[in-house]
């Protein structure tokens, strides 16, 4: 016989026996809410039936919006759901009923999020995910739970993954607790890892200071910690709304705004000139001179997508905050129109990505994500299930990694340049696009009519390329710090610093295309189950590549190293070795 766990509370039992916990229901409000959720969904073709249709399929609107009502009604009533010794299971559907199960051992992350009629209701939306990101719908959502059952609920499936199942028959796989109040991810290794072959590594950086603790870094900025042990990384501040207008995240809104509006306009017949404010500005745009007019149009746009994004990233981060629970998870919690949030488990974290927009280098901006198995990069449960912190300060985004990672050292490190191979290789594609683009200019000013200033104002692409290509360059390197730890960072358009742990690493790639071999340099690839599951360290010199793969895991390359002479000097000095 099973032991009896007794499941979350937020529902009325439906069914059960005395060997298995009883199933158990949604909360009754969700009555209030899926119908009209559903109602939303078909809101489109319903409008589109009743305004654009004859009059004869009207009553077909009609007629859908009832089943779409019946479908939310349905979901209250087939719904069930319970936690036993083993597994979370979820029983659903009417025609074809099906029960979905995921053992406790298997849970990785538990996030709760809510919209606005949930919010209003006190209801939450509680998603279980199983650490297999790269499978759609691959674990369990409960719509609807009461607040405090989704709270009991997620607390509960959380302590219990941190242990092994306290039941008669042992879970195979399960994975046992690593210990509570250790904020680094995974233990560091005693010290530098040897050389297969003898023979110094040329590519790595040593660095020895930047010893100090977690704490001493954020001393200045410690936080209180909650009765239950939760401790408080980092919240939002409302100064950092500035950061959100450098985003360019409004690019969306400002397409979506625009072809909403050309479809009303089209749709009711209506022309531009029919509203003065538009009329205005379109007088003003075209009254100028067509340079000038660019120029206005180019301002004005910026300005709106400066806008929008503000808002949107107020509205999205509002009430951000990230805190660690007694067991090392991390909570991060946001949102103010839908609140979201999402937790990740110390045990499943490889790495730390830094990441710099060009906007928002330019007002020293940053935002910070981990690189964690079982999300993939930039998403989770819900959208940016990742995300540690969004855009704030570079130094915040600097301590809030130290912070989660455990080490001050990799986030500002000085890293080994790549040579004037891979300097060479930047400066020559940089400058080829823009050579491209003026003569593509050219072409069209001659044969398309386009008019005669674009050709000339089309070579000031030239100096911006030589400067993105030498910024490309400038922030090309990588380091092998002590324990392991591989940094690497590159980009120009989108400058990312990645940190990954010795431990991260499941393989090495080599890979070299045609214009590499001319240049000397080899691209070293991490393979890991973590991210995006690769990490690129470009354009290595190619026997700085392979020391490098060699240092950070010596007991996978050995057997493939040789030296390049196949001997050793009279004084014992050691020729690098090549793969």
């Amino acid at each position: 016989m099973k032991a009896r766990t007794p499941a979350a509370p937020g529902g009325t039992p439906a069914t059960g026996t005395e060997q298995e916990p009883a199933w158990r229901r949604l909360s009754p409000r969700m009555l209030a809410v899926h119908p009209l959720h559903e109602a939303l969904r078909f809101l489109p073709v319903i409008l589109g039936v009743f305004f654009l249709g004859r009059d004869g399929e009207k009553p077909w609107g009609l007629i859908g919006l009832a089943l779409a009502l019946v479908v939310g009604l349905g979901r209250y009533f087939t719904t069930t759901y319970r936690v036993t010794a083993y597994h979370v299971q979820v029983r659903r559907g009417l025609l074809r009923r099906e029960v979905l199960s995921v053992p406790l051992d298997r849970i990785r992350s538990v996030d709760v999020s809510a919209r606005v009629l949930q919010r209003v209701l006190g209801l939450r939306r509680l998603a279980i995910g199983t650490g297999r990101a790269d499978r759609h719908g691959d674990g369990l959502v409960l719509d609807a739970l009461d607040i405090a059952a989704a709270e009991q609920l997620r607390n509960e499936l959380l302590h219990r993954t941190g242990q092994p199942a306290q039941a008669d028959a042992p879970q195979a796989g399960a994975i046992p607790d690593a210990g509570a109040g250790v904020p680094r991810p995974h233990p560091a290794k005693a010290g530098r890892p040897r050389r297969p072959r003898a023979g110094k590594l040329r590519s790595s950086v040593r660095e020895q200071g930047h010893k100090e603790s977690v704490d001493e870094n954020r001393g200045k900025d410690r936080w209180d910690v909650g009765p239950a042990g939760e401790e408080l990384i980092t919240a939002l501040r409302p100064t950092w709304v500035r950061f959100g207008a450098f985003t360019l995240s409004g690019l969306a809104g400002v397409g979506v705004l625009l072809t909403s509006a050309v479809t009303f306009l089209n749709s009711a017949e209506l022309g531009p000139d029919r509203f003065p404010p538009v009329r205005a500005l379109l007088q003003q745009i075209s009254s100028v001179p067509t340079p000038l007019a660019v120029l206005e149009s180019v301002v004005l746009g910026l300005l709106v997508v400066a806008l929008l994004s503000a808002l949107g990233y107020a509205a999205s981060f509002w009430n951000f905050r990230l805190t660690r629970l007694s067991n090392g998870t991390l909570r991060l919690t946001r949102g103010l129109v839908t609140t979201r949030s999402v937790t990740i488990e110390k045990r499943r974290l490889r790495g730390i990505e830094i990441s710099e927009t060009l906007p928002l280098r330019l007002v020293r901006g940053a935002r910070c994500s981990a690189i964690t198995t079982g999300l993939r990069a930039g998403r989770g449960a819900e959208p940016g299930g990742s995300l540690l912190l969004p855009p704030a300060p570079l130094t915040r985004a600097r301590e809030v990694a130290a912070a989660v990672y455990g080490d001050a050292a990799p986030m500002d490190c000085p890293l080994t340049r790549h040579g004037t191979g891979a300097k060479r290789r930047r400066l020559t594609r940089a400058r080829g696009a823009a050579v491209v683009a003026i003569a593509l200019t050219g072409a069209l000013s001659l044969w398309a009519e386009w008019p005669t200033w674009s050709c000339p104002a089309s070579l000031a692409l030239l100096p911006l390329a030589e400067l993105m290509g030498r910024d490309r360059y400038r922030n090309l390197g990588h380091a092998l710090l002590e324990g392991g730890h591989l940094v690497t960072s590159q980009g120009s358009l989108v400058r990312r610093r990645q940190i990954l742990s010795g431990d991260a690493a499941v393989g090495w790639i080599f890979h070299q295309s045609f214009f590499q071999r001319r240049s000397g340099v080899t691209t070293l690839t991490m393979a890991t189950a973590a991210g995006r599951q690769y990490y690129n360290v470009l354009d290595l010199p190619t026997k700085e590549a392979t020391a490098l793969a060699a240092d950070a895991r010596p007991d996978w390359l050995e057997p493939f190293l040789v030296n390049e002479t196949g001997a050793q000097d009279d004084a014992g000095t050691d020729t690098p070795p090549t793969a």
